[in-house]
């Protein structure tokens, strides 16, 4: 039985959690008292533990997760669930039905900020001499998540509150994401790739590595360049120097050539590799399951199962543990609660026949959000491996789906990558062990798993809902792959990715790499940003961006078990992307804290200036 990581570093983080209370006060978002805390330099790595767990708080709301979000909000993707899900189906028309709808994703956003500058400010109270090595990994790490908080937050909202010592200061008004705060996250990222060292951490421990910094510099760079700067087609064009703030790691201004050899040492030097088959990826061919799938039987009969979590094609992640509960402090971030809202709709259809029973294996029961668009599927080539690894169709492959008279938006097209995975428990003799105990046919394969190897209960009794431990990627050496090709012009890499893929190799065109993107990482929360970069700033309605989206108009979908067509809730799609350049609307609360627009602003689109942003009922078609 192959071994899978179940307990990752998100397990130490959780000892020193702490509330998420508002940023624009006074609060301490450390545990304790930075003038006593840390107190030693083995104090610094519980600190940086407790900031890779903020990342696990943020979970906890799945449709305030920036890889979630940003799924839906493409066009590849549609925020489904059922009727009364009003949010997904918000989030998925670039609208809102709350005024502080990204209340948490606010409140973790800083605290992660606050965390890793404590990191910053407190490493060299303490002396390193002989371990000069491991002091440069953490501060790198430090940066790298003060650098990754901080893009989230300026991704998602543009101009938000930004400071760089070591307390924020009162007040802390908001500063331009594109000529203050993007040059500090490109700061960052370059600290953290120049003081990090390649083997500095175990691989797959959940740290941040060197690998993982070149990555994230470009992924940044690229958006910069291509969103702020409008570069439009960055092979090929002029991009300046960007004169970075001076910091610990960071020598004169960044450039391009700097950031394609980062690239190249993470692809050439960082250890990470292509996983051979793509469908190694996805947990639906682990050991439990490939043997009963028949898309999988042919990996099962050759011994070939899931890379599984942290595999060498991972560069970071999230990781989860069996420490989940809806009551208490940790709740529900330990978990892949992503998994959970992406599984196959639950509720009857018109023949009083659910899904999620051995009708469904292998995939599992959830809430069946962010099922994806009929067009974005019928636009990609079925010659393409990929798809039928990426995309399940519940009509073809499952033995009967049900169109619930309860679902909204539904098209029976579900994201493999990251929905529910079961097995039939009956051929594996489950223990008793849980409160909604298994019985005859299928079971969370991670259940099953958990079982057979501990004693150890599901930590919130319900495992159809606390079973889900697989990583969510963040970063993938295909990622990186492909950024060098579109920076360069350069097939080489681009080719691998296609090679790997099992589909024929294409010469470098800016259409090739924006398309062989849109494949590799489909659903994987990377579309959205990279249409937005594709486009620049204020592209308006007829940018390639707000004409991706406004595709999904007329596209087919499942209203409460009849089939009829998708039409934006408001105005339209694209009309939405102009007014909004595709940023999110500020927590209302946080502005009336602040009640100074100088000191923060709700952004275009969210208020008086436009009147088509407010969802107040789920669509109907």
């Amino acid at each position: 039985m192959k071994k899978y990581l179940l307990i990752g570093l998100a397990a130490v983080g959780m000892l020193s959690l702490t509330s998420c209370e508002d940023f624009l006060d006074s609060t301490n978002y450390t545990e304790a008292n930075t003038d006593n805390y840390p107190a030693a330099a083995a104090d610094l790595n519980k600190e940086l533990s407790s900031l890779y767990g903020v990342m696990n708080q943020l979970n906890h709301y799945p449709l305030e997760c920036p890889w979630f979000v940003w799924n839906v909000m493409s066009d590849d993707t549609n925020g489904a669930g059922g009727t009364g899900d009003v949010t997904p189906h918000a989030i998925g028309h670039l609208m809102q039905n709350q005024e502080n709808l990204y209340t948490n994703a606010w409140h973790c956003i800083y605290v992660g900020i606050s965390r890793a500058s404590a990191i910053i400010y407190s490493v060299d109270s303490f002396d390193w001499t002989g371990n000069e090595t491991k002091r440069d990994q953490l501060l790198g790490e430090a940066y790298f998540m003060r650098g990754l908080f901080y893009l989230w937050g300026t991704q998602f909202w543009g101009d938000i509150p930004a400071y760089w010592g070591a307390a924020a200061p009162d007040p802390c008004p908001q500063q331009s994401a594109e000529e203050v705060i993007f040059p500090h996250i490109l700061a960052d990222f370059t600290s953290a790739y120049n003081l990090m060292t390649n083997g500095a951490t175990t691989w797959g421990d959940g740290h941040a590595m060197k690998g993982a910094a070149a990555g994230y510099l470009a992924r940044a760079y690229m958006f910069y360049q291509g969103f702020y700067k409008k570069a439009g087609e960055l092979a090929t064009a002029n991009l300046a120097d960007v004169e970075l703030p001076e910091q610990e790691g960071v020598n004169g201004p960044l450039t391009k050539a700097f950031v394609v050899s980062a690239l190249e040492d993470c692809i050439q030097k960082s250890g990470a590799e292509l996983i051979p088959d793509f469908r190694c990826l996805w947990q639906y061919t682990n050991d439990l399951t490939a043997p009963g799938y028949a898309y999988t039987q042919d990996l099962a009969a050759s011994n070939t199962f899931w890379a599984g979590n942290g595999n060498k094609e991972q560069l970071f992640q999230i990781q989860f543990t069996n420490a989940a509960s809806y009551n208490g402090t940790i709740q529900m971030g330990f978990i892949n609660q992503t998994a959970l809202y992406l599984g196959l709709r639950v509720d009857k259809d018109f023949n009083n026949r659910g899904n999620g029973g051995a009708d469904s294996l292998p995939y599992g029961q959830g809430w069946g959000m962010g099922v994806f668009n009929m067009n974005a599927v019928n636009e990609w080539p079925d010659s393409d491996p990929r798809k039928k690894a990426t995309v399940l169709n519940c009509e073809e492959e499952l033995a009967y789906f049900a169109y619930t008279t309860s679902c909204s938006e539904e098209t029976g097209m579900y994201n493999k990558k990251w929905m529910p995975v079961t097995c039939d428990e009956s051929s594996f003799g489950v223990k008793e062990d849980e409160k909604d105990g298994p019985g005859t046919g299928p079971y969370t394969w991670w259940g099953v798993y958990r079982t057979q190897h501990g004693n150890t209960p599901n930590s919130n009794g319900n495992s159809m809902q606390g079973d889900h431990f697989t990583d969510i990627v963040f970063l993938r050496l295909a990622d990186v792959m492909l950024m060098h090709s579109e920076l360069t012009g350069d097939a080489t890499y681009l080719n691998k990715v296609q090679e790997r893929a099992g589909v024929r190799t294409t010469p470098y065109s800016w259409e090739n790499i924006r398309n062989e993107r849109r494949w590799e990482l489909f659903g994987e929360g990377i579309r959205f940003n990279d249409l937005r970069r594709w486009s620049g700033n204020d592209g308006g309605e007829t940018c390639l961006a707000a004409l991706a989206l406004e595709r999904q108009n007329g596209s087919r979908v499942n209203y409460t078990g009849n089939w009829t067509t998708m039409h934006h809730a408001s105005s339209s799609w694209a009309q939405r992307y102009a007014k909004t350049n595709g940023f999110l609307p500020k927590p209302e609360g946080q502005i009336n804290i602040a009640n100074d627009e100088s000191v923060l602003k709700q952004n275009p689109g969210w208020g008086s200036d436009a009147s088509d942003w407010n969802m107040t009922g789920t669509p109907v078609y």
